[in-house]
């Protein structure tokens, strides 16, 4: 019986993958990709950092997502700005369909006020997506064994080259912050044939807010408690991520509750993901599991992700506030 739930899952990601690609790929520790959710995260540390991430979701289904995404960034007091790169790879379904994004990223610092900062940041790629439509299976090839060629068309091209621009805006303080981005303002190809299929725009809510139970906000915090969420609009799809964070240094641990009560697609809820976290000095490392509640069921495998972040501190020449979102 699982060999056959199996089964199926793999016919219908090897169909719709190459039908529903349009969509981006969502991370569970989103926080622990901070150029990936946002520009104004470029530069929000003191000195470099270098972020690295992994996803392997559904990994019960045989040949379908897995992302990799490496980033680098580094802050410059004196321009009041941060300057970044980022690099990443999703690959779905049994034909290999990729996209591949390249980009660079800016932010702003701006003081409205001593105690917030408003960062504005701004990001240009430069995206491929890609595919092996001979890896393909379509409904009309099931109908005999040995399995026929298809009758769909295959396109004329295997690769796609666009070019695309994200916006942001990030306010925070000591402990609150929230921010807007804007993904996909130049709508990118999104098909291999001569028809007008684009990305549609992402727009990205989030914030949050941290409780400092044990040390100091100029000094060391040993120990907190983050509430923060994270909510997605995607042409007719939506997300809402809500999440609880527990840090006692050097380790972290948190619960998200991922889904909508209800939307226009019909989907209700779709997983509740676990983290554990270790930060020592400048390493930062993660890991979290998406448990699949959603009518996929147990039968997804569920989704994993790991986090690598590694920060060269450098000494401030002023006085310095960190965005108060968390590691992961």
């Amino acid at each position: 019986m699982k060999e056959l739930i199996r089964y199926k899952l793999f016919l219908l990601f090897s169909f719709s993958a190459f039908l529903a690609y349009p969509q981006d790929v969502q991370f569970t520790q989103f926080y622990a990709n901070p150029l990936y959710l946002s520009p104004s995260f470029t530069g929000g540390i003191v000195g470099y950092r270098v972020a690295a991430n992994y996803r392997n979701q559904w990994t019960f289904v045989p040949g379908t997502y897995n992302t990799f995404s490496l980033s680098w960034d580094h802050n410059s007091p004196a321009f009041r700005s941060g300057f970044g790169l980022i690099a990443m790879r999703d690959q779905a379904g049994d034909g290999e369909l990729a996209n591949t994004r390249m980009g660079v990223l800016y932010s702003y610092d701006i003081e409205p006020y001593p105690d917030w900062h408003i960062r504005p940041g701004l990001a240009f790629f430069l995206q491929q997506i890609s595919i092996d439509f001979s890896k393909l299976i379509f409904s009309d090839q099931l109908t005999s064994t040995p399995m026929p060629p298809t009758s769909v068309i295959q396109p004329g091209k295997d690769a796609v080259w666009d070019i695309d621009v994200s916006s942001s805006i990030l306010a925070y303080s000591d402990n609150v912050w929230f921010g807007v981005t804007w993904d996909h303002m130049l709508k990118p190809v999104a098909t291999f044939y001569d028809d007008n299929s684009r990305l549609s725009h992402k727009i990205t809510v989030h914030g949050g807010y941290r409780y400092v139970t044990k040390g100091f906000l100029l000094s060391r915090i040993e120990e907190s408690f983050t509430i923060a969420f994270n909510y997605r609009i995607q042409d007719i799809y939506r997300q809402l991520d809500l999440g609880l964070y527990f840090y006692s240094e050097p380790v972290s641990f948190g619960v998200w509750w991922r889904g909508l009560p209800k939307n226009d697609v019909g989907r209700r809820v779709d997983a509740l993901a676990f983290m554990a976290g270790y930060k020592w000095e400048q390493v930062s490392v993660g890991y979290s599991y998406d448990f699949t509640i959603s009518r996929l069921g147990l039968a997804s495998g569920g989704s994993h992700e790991l986090s690598f972040i590694y920060e060269f501190k450098l000494t401030p020449k002023k006085r310095w506030k960190a965005i108060p979102c968390p590691t992961f």
